[in-house]
C-alpha cells in the first residue's frame, strides 16, 4: 500500500502528468479518483457544501453575465453540483429550458430540491457524465461549467461533447480554478494536487491544453477572480480562480483570440 500511494504521489506532482494535454490517466487511477471524489462529493454534499460554496456567488454572477443568457436560450449546466447557480439565473430566462446535471447523486438531490424555488422544472435535474452527453448536435445555447472542469476524468472528452451540443454561435463559460497558459503550478501546489484530486478536484489544469489541439473552440475572455468572491477565505484564494468564455471559432471568426492569459500580463 505505501508503494502504491508513493508511486502516485510522485504521478501527481510531476509536471508531465499534472499538465498533460490529454488528461487520460492510467483506468486503475482514474477509477480509484472517482471513487474517492464520489465518496467525498456525497459527504460534502450533505454537510457543509453550501455553506462554504456560497462565498462563490459573485463569481457565479460574473460567470451569468458572461454567458449573456436570453429570455429564450436553451441552457445546459455541466456539474452543477447542489443548485446554487439557480439563484443568479437572469430573471427574464425562461427556466423551464434549463437543464442541469452532475455525476454525484447527492448533488442531484440537492438541486432537486431548490429547483422549484426558481421555477426549475425537477426532471430538468439529473445524473449524468459530462464526457457522454445525452442529448442531440446543437442543443444549446449556452453551456456552463461551475467548478466541475477539475473534477471530470477526461475533460478534454467534455469539451468535445459541449461542443458537439453546443448551437451556431452558442457560448461556454467555464468558472474553475486554472493554471495560466504563461504558468506552472508551483511545487507546493502540485504537492497539494495530490490530495484536492482525490477529495474534490484536479487543482493544476491548464484550459488550453483541456480543449486540445484539434480544437474548434478559441477563448475569447480570460478574467480572475481575484477580489471577486465574498468571505476571508474566499477573497484570498479567488486570485487562483478564473471565469473563461469559449465559442467555436468558425462562429466568431472575426473576435480574436485570448488564449488562458490575463490580459493584465498580456500586455506585459
Amino acid at each position: 500500500m505505501y508503494r502504491i500511494i508513493s508511486l502516485l504521489f510522485l504521478l501527481s506532482i510531476s509536471p508531465a502528468f499534472s499538465m498533460q494535454s490529454d488528461y487520460e490517466e492510467t483506468s486503475c487511477c482514474s477509477r480509484i479518483t472517482r471513487k474517492a471524489q464520489n465518496f467525498c462529493y456525497q459527504v460534502m454534499a450533505k454537510t457543509f457544501w453550501d455553506p462554504l460554496m456560497r462565498g462563490f456567488k459573485p463569481g457565479r454572477a460574473i460567470s451569468m453575465n458572461a454567458l449573456d443568457i436570453q429570455p429564450d436560450d436553451k441552457v445546459l449546466f455541466v456539474g452543477e453540483g447542489s443548485g446554487l447557480d439557480f439563484e443568479v439565473l437572469p430573471e427574464q430566462f425562461n427556466k423551464r429550458n434549463l437543464q442541469a446535471f452532475d455525476f454525484s447523486p447527492e448533488m442531484v438531490k440537492q438541486a432537486k430540491i431548490k429547483a422549484p424555488q426558481f421555477g426549475i422544472p425537477v426532471e430538468n435535474c439529473f445524473e449524468g457524465d459530462a464526457q457522454q452527453l445525452p442529448f442531440t448536435e446543437e442543443k444549446f445555447d449556452k453551456i456552463y461549467f461551475p467548478l466541475s472542469l477539475g473534477s471530470i476524468p477526461n475533460p478534454t472528452l467534455a469539451l468535445q461533447e459541449a461542443e458537439r451540443v453546443l448551437a451556431r454561435n452558442g457560448k461556454v463559460v467555464v468558472m474553475e480554478k486554472l493554471v495560466d497558459d504563461d504558468s506552472r503550478p508551483s511545487y507546493a501546489r502540485r504537492v497539494l494536487n495530490f490530495f484536492t484530486k482525490f477529495l474534490f478536484a484536479d487543482i493544476n489544469r491548464n484550459l488550453t491544453q483541456m480543449m486540445g489541439t484539434n480544437s474548434r473552440f478559441k477563448i475569447v475572455d480570460y478574467q480572475s477572480l481575484e477580489n471577486q468572491l465574498s468571505g476571508v477565505f474566499m477573497r484570498k484564494i479567488g486570485a487562483y480562480y478564473r471565469v473563461a468564455t469559449i465559442v467555436r471559432q468558425d462562429d466568431y471568426p472575426d473576435t480574436p483570440s485570448q488564449g488562458a492569459r490575463l490580459n493584465t500580463k498580456k500586455d506585459d
